[in-house]
């Protein structure tokens, strides 16, 4: 299946932002670049409003939107009641798109009817493809026997992904519950269950990552969480209880084992939730800044751009 390219419309692109004003312009000035015509709609996270007027001022065409610092889905949400289109487009803010990006995304989906979603080839600053783990490489390599073209996958990226409407129609929007991590992944499993495919596209894109997340023992145990939540909701009960007991074994086995404090705390607390089976609780507060009740808070931390770089 050839990418096309003859896309005309216009469409509405989330840029999740959080604290990295330098890295937001330069995405903005990409979006300005694209051969597709695109609105952007800024949802900052942790809102300066010095950097909202810079980027209302340069780039009037932009709406810009503030939410809480809860999840990147919740700001992706945020920034989804106010796309209009056919197809709506959602991005972290450290992801750097080439001129013919949205066109190649579109184009796929307008050539695939049972296709819902669809992402680029996201490549590291080294220039290499970005790890998404093991399951991730064959489509890869699918990929790279067809140039220039895309391939129907299980789930996709969720650094930039395009979603046709009729999708966000029928299954809604991310799911906030998933505080960081792996959102995006139970996002495409709800699209493919409700009849949606999802094709990666090899078009390429420069994603940071990192850019605003920070070193926080919370991260992995949220992403952790995250992870039995979609065994919980998506498995069968055999592969659930391997899950879990795996996580336990993991768990305990890596806090023995961990040098660094945090870590061995972390570490300590996956295999106590596996233990107990308590995975509801998200390590946070009511923002990604506030952890629960009794613990430490930690002032920097962000919903930023390591969708992908998964524990």
């Amino acid at each position: 299946m050839a990418i096309v390219t003859d896309v005309r419309a216009e469409l509405s692109v989330v840029v999740v932002h959080h604290r990295t004003p330098e890295i937001l312009v330069a995405c903005l000035e990409r979006l300005a670049h694209s051969r597709l015509p695109v609105r952007p709609i800024v949802v900052d996270t942790a809102p300066d409003e010095g950097t909202l007027a810079s980027v209302r001022a340069r780039y009037p065409e932009a709406l810009t939107l503030t939410a809480p610092n809860h999840s990147y889905a919740h700001a992706v949400n945020v920034g989804l009641e106010r796309a209009a289109g056919a197809f709506v487009a959602h991005m972290n803010a450290d992801v750097f798109v080439e001129p013919d990006t949205f066109a190649h995304l579109v184009g796929a989906l307008e050539h695939d009817p049972g296709a819902g979603v669809a992402a680029p080839l996201a490549r590291t600053p080294q220039g290499r493809r970005q790890d998404h783990g093991l399951l991730y490489h064959p489509h890869y390599l699918r990929l790279e026997l067809r140039p220039g073209r895309s391939v129907r996958v299980p789930w996709l990226t969720g650094c930039l992904q395009v979603v046709r409407r009729s999708v966000l129609e029928r299954i809604g929007g991310l799911d906030a519950s998933l505080r960081f991590y792996n959102e995006d992944l139970e996002f495409c499993l709800r699209a493919r269950a409700a009849g949606f495919g999802c094709r990666l596209v090899d078009t390429p894109v420069l994603h940071l990552g990192g850019s605003s997340t920070p070193a926080d023992g919370a991260f992995l145990v949220e992403g952790v969480r995250g992870g039995y939540q979609l065994s919980r909701r998506y498995l069968p009960r055999p592969a659930r209880l391997a899950h879990r007991a795996g996580l336990m074994a993991w768990g305990a086995l890596g806090s023995a084992l961990a040098r660094k404090p945090e870590r061995r705390r972390a570490l300590a607390r996956v295999a106590a939730m596996a233990r107990s089976g308590s995975f509801d609780d998200a390590p946070f507060g009511p923002s990604l800044a506030d952890p629960p009740a009794g613990a430490p808070a930690d002032t920097n931390a962000g919903p930023g751009g390591t969708h992908g770089e998964r524990p």
